[in-house]
């Protein structure tokens, strides 16, 4: 054991800053509004199909309809998808505040 005075250090932030945590909120919140509109246009998607086989005699017109429905939802889901992935990659390439823009060597 040494004598010797050991410097102080610096004490450890064991919270997250205020920015940060109304940044992840944002984030969080964003996400259960996407995942809640999924799951609505799945459910329309369903109901619709449902409502189709129930009231219409052609089974096989209505099997078809029911398929076209269906397959619009999925198409909205992926387009909804890609739009926020593209939107969180551009908000991750911009440079953040106070962050500098000198890249090293």
């Amino acid at each position: 054991m040494s004598t010797a005075r050991q410097p102080r250090q610096e004490p450890v932030q064991l919270t997250r800053a205020p920015a940060e945590l109304a940044e992840l909120r944002t984030r969080r919140r964003q996400a259960r509004r996407v995942q809640r509109l999924a799951r609505v246009d799945v459910g329309l998607g369903v109901f619709g199909a449902l409502v189709l086989l129930i009231a219409s005699p052609g089974l096989a017109i209505t099997g078809l309809i029911a398929l076209l429905a269906l397959a619009a939802c999925m198409i909205s889901a992926l387009v909804q998808r890609r739009i926020h992935r593209r939107a969180a990659i551009a908000s991750r390439s911009t440079p953040r505040a106070g962050a500098s823009t000198r890249r090293r060597a």
